[in-house]
């Protein structure tokens, strides 16, 4: 099983962590950062993962401030970010693009809340490690949940059980 875990920045001069989980028996990773969408896609295509997860919302709400899935993560006592906030916005845009390109070439690709992932995995990050790789790094770990059958869809955000 080969997933993809990608913490996906609103625009591409800023970095997005980008994570390849290989766990056939061997479980091996690769995590990196990444900017332009060509480099994304062109990393994703040479890997050819079974499944990517993005940490990014997919699309926003036509009226109100939070979609269903958000809604539901708050229920559970996550906090989420509203994707109506400007920076939100621009970062949906690009992921619905990237979403986009990549479905229509065939990949499986689930939207995934890195946050709500480590609080359910109980896992911390090191004060010394990267942000966008270790986020990138818990999508891929939600991605390989989804694929195992080991996860919740929340309307649309998939986090693990």
């Amino acid at each position: 099983m080969k997933v993809i875990g990608i913490d996906l920045a609103g625009k591409p001069e800023n970095p997005t962590g980008f994570c390849i989980l290989e766990a056939d028996g061997e479980v091996k990773t690769e995590i990196r950062i990444l900017k332009e969408d060509s480099e994304i896609l062109k990393a994703i295509e040479e890997a050819r993962p079974d499944c990517i997860a993005i940490d990014a919302p997919f699309w926003t709400p036509a009226s109100g401030f939070w979609r269903r899935s958000e809604e539901l993560l708050m229920k559970r006592g996550f906090k989420p970010v509203s994707p109506k906030l400007p920076s939100m916005q621009v970062l949906a845009l690009r992921a619905k693009g990237i979403v986009q390109a990549l479905r229509a070439k065939g990949f499986r690709v689930i939207e995934a809340s890195a946050f709500a992932t480590e609080k359910i995995l109980q896992v911390s990050r090191e004060p010394k490690g990267n942000e966008h790789e270790y986020e990138a790094l818990l999508c891929a770990l939600t991605a390989k949940f989804y694929l195992d059958k080991k996860f919740e869809d929340l309307e649309g955000i998939i986090i693990p059980r």
